[in-house]
């Protein structure tokens, strides 16, 4: 090892590292005179240990980057990897260190994409990769759209990001960065219709991306009020408000919210309808903690969906108590009202429906009280009209769908399996056989894989289960057993500041 590298080392603990300059030479190096005579493979080995167990201990913001650069010029793959934590979790710290402008471009990725990254704000990430940038602005600038891809651009404040990260120079001049400021655009106009690994919050800020089962019936066909909201990536669980009462409701009542539809818009939660609650529209501000009650539907119904796409809630179908129905809904936030839409093509109800690349699409459901349709009916907005597309592999009610970056996932009725459809080929495939059937579960994607809460077997029995889609592995796990099981309920993703949280017991939720 040259002197030079030590010399990166720094020099804290009184010296100490320059002081066993020759002894690190001796162990990294054994190409090196001292090396020669006297050290066999296993001492050797030994040593190198001791000399990266010395420099680990010796960590500090301002020589980790040189010790980094050491571990990577010498193949020392274990000290790379404490290194590489140690500046993830002490990163504010290290950013004022004038050696971090230095790291190498892959450092730099493994960091900025690693979920637990110490940083209070997203706009940290981004000003550290504008200055690493313009450090070496002739040769690192074609490397600003593949960095700025581990930036989370969608979680930053809209103003900073229209004020600051729009504005910038180096930004505007580079035309391959333009699909991730749209992205973040589309994010902060309508929330949670996009979703990618930029719309996941990091361990260490204040809010957590997590899901939350909403309402449902047990196995005695109990109407269950809480909402269980889960942080998968900590494990834990939140406090949510329990779902708010009707206007025809006692206090002593049991709430009986089944069979009604949800879906996140701006990270707020709108249900409505519902078999015991066919007008109702109510929304959740996770800010507060609080349900508000807003303008009711102009149809009642019940088994139906509710999708958003283009900054606006679409109510769908379902089921009026005499027969399935065609009709769509649309809620404006502003205006704080409903508007028709285009009818379905076929009346369904219990069917799955979701949004994808600004279009909507509605899967499979029930025509009548006993049988099921593979259809596939996809609405276009710029149009406001209905067409079909490719079928599903099975006729199938009952049923969930979530847009999942290219692709539409569906799961529940008696299917035993996970599909996707690709909205871009117009095709459907296989993703993995489940063990059971999970008839009426819910499903939604957070932390980048795909949680499926609860649902009924062919034996018509509730499932507590949690399974987990890994799409990164293509592996179905069991996450967690809730506390009973449940049917019939929402399932939905926020981002939710985690102040109020219970460890989650392994293998069950604690409530």
């Amino acid at each position: 090892m040259r002197g030079a590298d030590l010399q990166v080392v720094g020099t804290r603990r009184q010296g100490g590292l320059k002081q066993n300059s020759g002894f690190l030479q001796h162990c990294i190096d054994p190409q090196s005179e001292l090396s020669k005579p006297t050290i066999g493979k296993c001492d050797f080995l030994r040593m190198v240990d001791a000399c990266a167990s010395f420099l680990t201990e010796a960590l500090n913001p301002e020589n980790c980057v040189g010790i980094l650069r050491l571990a990577d010029t010498h193949s020392l793959d274990s000290l790379k990897k404490q290194v590489q934590s140690y500046i993830i979790q002490n990163f504010v710290q290290i950013l004022n260190a004038e050696e971090f402008l230095e790291l190498p471009v892959d450092t730099l990725y493994h960091i900025l994409k690693s979920d637990d990254l110490y940083v209070t704000e997203e706009a940290q990430v981004f000003e550290t990769v504008m200055s690493w940038v313009r450090h070496k602005q002739s040769e690192r600038l074609c490397l600003l759209p593949y960095i700025l891809e581990y930036v989370r651009l969608p979680l930053l404040d809209p103003w900073y990001f229209v004020e600051t990260v729009e504005a910038d120079p180096l930004i505007r001049q580079c035309p391959e960065v333009f699909p991730l400021l749209q992205e973040a655009r589309m994010y902060h106009l309508s929330g949670n219709e996009i979703i990618s690994e930029r719309t996941k919050p990091r361990m260490h800020e204040f809010q957590s991306e997590v899901f939350m089962i909403i309402g449902g019936c047990t196995k005695d066909e109990r109407f269950v009020a809480e909402v269980t909201c889960l942080d998968p990536l900590r494990r834990s669980r939140l406090e949510v408000a329990k779902l708010p009462m009707t206007e025809h409701e006692l206090e002593s009542e049991n709430k009986k919210w089944v069979e009604f539809a949800c879906v996140t818009l701006k990270n707020e939660v709108y249900i409505s309808g519902g078999k015991e609650t066919q007008h109702d529209v109510w929304k959740y501000n996770s800010s507060i903690n609080k349900w508000i009650q807003i303008e009711y539907l102009n149809i009642g119904r019940w088994r139906h969906k509710m999708v958003v796409l283009g900054g606006k809630v679409y109510v769908i179908g379902g089921f009026d108590g005499l027969q399935r129905i065609n009709n769509v809904e649309t809620y404006d936030p502003f205006h704080n009202c409903w508007s028709e839409a285009a009818p379905l093509l076929v009346h369904v109800s219990s069917f799955a429906a979701t949004s994808h690349k600004k279009k909507l699409y509605v899967i499979g459901g029930g025509p009548n009280g006993k049988l099921a349709t593979d259809k596939t009916q996809c609405y276009d907005p710029s149009t406001n009209k209905w067409s079909l597309k490719s079928p599903m592999p099975v006729e199938a009610k009952c049923i969930n769908a979530v847009s999942f970056r290219d692709r539409i996932y569906v799961v529940g009725g008696a299917m035993r399996a996970l599909y996707a459809y690709s909205p871009l080929e117009d095709t459907w495939s296989l993703v993995t056989q489940l063990s059971h059937e999970r008839a009426s579960c819910g499903i939604a994607p957070c932390n980048n894989r795909l949680y499926i809460t609860g649902g009924r077997d062919e034996k018509n029995e509730v499932i507590a289960t949690v399974l987990c889609w890994d799409p990164e592995a293509q592996k179905l796990t069991e996450e967690c057993v809730l506390p009973r099981g449940v049917s019939h309920h929402g399932s939905v993703t926020i981002r939710k500041s985690y102040t109020h949280i219970r460890r989650i017991v392994p293998g069950a939720v604690s409530v």
